[in-house]
């Protein structure tokens, strides 16, 4: 017998209870054995301290012992003999089950009775209450001979079964097993069996029976007590229910994306084989996991943060994570989660969805390039990757914003290539590009990251220098792209040679907008080739302004 039997014995006449004793309290009682322990309830019979055991109890599983105890139920004495088994506790240690048989007691007397009259009156008692009993009740002595059965009992029997035995009113294997279970019972102290049974009136039936050994007082084996339960209808339930979630398994076990329902302790309690897949483990060996056995740590922290969110939101919540894979690969999930509750709307969990959208946020991906690319190709020159005109005077136009901010000066270098169109004729197209590039890295590489410098023509460069203290400045710079221009440039084995000549105009002085500065520059670069080339001029040396 185990614990989870002992509720089939709350219908007993006969007091039943099991005590621990090394936490010195109840674990279960019956009906009968709250009542000799003058308990209100179970609840109360299970916080009651009953002390430690006295001398003499049961040292191991299935070990007996018997003695006279005396009780004081409603204050009046009552003696019985109490036989105590050692029985296994959930956890491992050792309970001791108590079965009590009640002797009555010789003050109990009713009001102008004798005790003939007080014993008959308490037998008629019992007799109703177990007759009142749906499940049936019976007792048979050591021989297997009934001696007392109620009403349910006559109803399954199809007969009166007292003074007879299985054997006289059942088929010769329902008997015989019938008989197995009883002299199980009177060898263990307990028995509990199932079997299905062809009722009288032709119904089939599955019967649940335990049965406990009953002794006299002086510890005489006196017969089996038995209480039995039809739980046909019970287990048709069960396998109903079995078969529902069979195929609710299989249901979402086809469903390719992952599903899951979690307690409201973040323990898994169904899952299907795609979200097992996530995890590289067996399914069944993820069933009552909780988040951080089954994911590293710092993901299952978000996870619980995630459900978190999803309880005191009490709505839907999605979101998208990168998750490992077993193979050490990463992949992309959409997670959508909901707080799921049963019809009486008490939150049993949250229920969740999975989809793995790597290839879609890969597409994603690819299209944010796309797009990058041809934003850059839009505003950048094709040859030399320097931004084109149109870059350059939204450039512009926000760096002359600035200046008129910060009153500091800004100045506009426009750039023609001397030579080039020479070394592009005699040494062909591929070559004048190659030059353009060089020339182009170049320049680039005599300013700072915060200039821009822009390819506004086939050899015409613009540059934009901002914060420009002293028109010297500007001055210097150009003359450092002269010089470095001039060098010579190795392309496919031969040497080219072209220089650079520079015009310069300054904001706010010689123009107050983009167009007219670009224009002021590109005067000012004129007069540099007029001047014989490879150098540079300002806009105001072209009006004759001093330097």
């Amino acid at each position: 017998m185990a614990v989870a039997d002992l509720p089939l014995l709350d219908g007993l006449w006969a007091p039943v209870w099991l005590h621990d004793g090394g936490h010195r309290r109840m674990v279960w009682g019956n009906r009968a054995a709250l009542e000799l322990w003058n308990a209100a309830s179970l609840a109360d019979f299970q916080a009651r301290d009953f002390g430690s055991q006295p001398e003499g109890a049961p040292q191991a599983e299935g070990e007996s012992v018997a003695g006279r105890w005396t009780f004081y139920p409603k204050g009046r004495p009552v003696t019985a003999w109490v036989r105590r088994s050692g029985m296994a506790l959930p956890d491992g240690r050792l309970g001791i089950l108590h079965e009590a048989q009640l002797a009555t007691p010789s003050a109990d007397r009713l009001p102008g009775g004798t005790d003939t009259e007080a014993l008959d009156r308490e037998r008629a008692m019992l007799q109703s209450l177990i007759d009142s009993m749906p499940d049936i009740v019976f007792f048979k002595d050591v021989n297997g001979t009934y001696l007392k059965v109620n009403r349910a009992m006559l109803d399954y029997a199809g007969r009166p079964p007292l003074g007879l035995t299985d054997h006289r009113l059942f088929d010769a294997e329902t008997a015989a097993r019938r008989r197995r279970t009883d002299q199980i019972a009177m060898q263990k102290g307990f028995s509990r069996s199932e079997e299905w049974f062809v009722h009288p009136d032709g119904r089939r039936v599955l019967m649940e029976t335990a049965k406990a050994v009953c002794l006299d007082r002086s510890g005489k084996m006196l017969g089996v007590v038995g209480i039995a339960r039809d739980i046909t209808e019970r287990r048709q339930t069960e396998k109903q229910l079995l078969r529902q979630h069979a195929l609710l398994q299989g249901i979402i076990d086809t469903i390719p994306d992952a599903v899951f329902f979690k307690d409201r302790d973040g323990v898994l309690r169904k899952a299907n084989r795609a979200f097992a897949s996530w995890t590289g483990r067996p399914l069944e060996q993820l069933i009552g996991l909780g988040s951080h056995e089954i994911w590293p740590s710092e993901m299952a922290d978000g996870i619980r943060a995630g459900d978190a969110s999803v309880y005191a939101e009490d709505q839907p919540r999605r979101n998208e994570e990168s998750i490992p894979l077993p193979d050490g690969g990463r992949i992309w999930v959409e997670i959508l989660k909901a707080p799921i509750r049963d019809a009486g709307n008490e939150l049993l969990g949250l229920v969740g969805v999975g989809r793995d959208i790597t290839l879609r946020k890969a597409a994603e991906e690819d299209l944010r390039r796309s797009e990058a690319e041809k934003d850059h190709l839009a505003n950048h020159d094709a040859l030399t990757g320097l931004p084109n005109r149109r870059l350059l005077f939204d450039r512009l136009d926000v760096a002359l914003a600035r200046s008129r901010r910060s009153g500091r000066p800004l100045a506009l270098l426009f750039i023609d290539l001397d030579g080039f169109k020479a070394v592009n004729d005699r040494m062909g197209h591929d070559c004048g590009d190659e030059v353009l590039r060089i020339a182009a890295a170049r320049i680039a590489g005599c300013l700072r990251r915060s200039d821009t410098v822009a390819r506004v023509g086939g050899d015409e460069f613009t540059i934009v220098l901002e914060d420009v203290t002293f028109a010297a400045d500007a001055g210097g710079v150009a003359a450092k792209i002269v010089e470095a221009v001039a060098l010579p440039i190795p392309v496919q084995g031969m040497t080219a040679v072209i220089g650079a000549s520079v015009g310069i105009a300054l904001f706010p002085v010689d123009g107050a907008d983009a167009r007219s500065l670009l224009v002021a520059a590109d005067g000012a670069m004129y007069r540099a080739k007029q001047a014989g080339r490879g150098t540079h001029v300002f806009y105001r040396d072209v009006h004759g302004d001093p330097d």
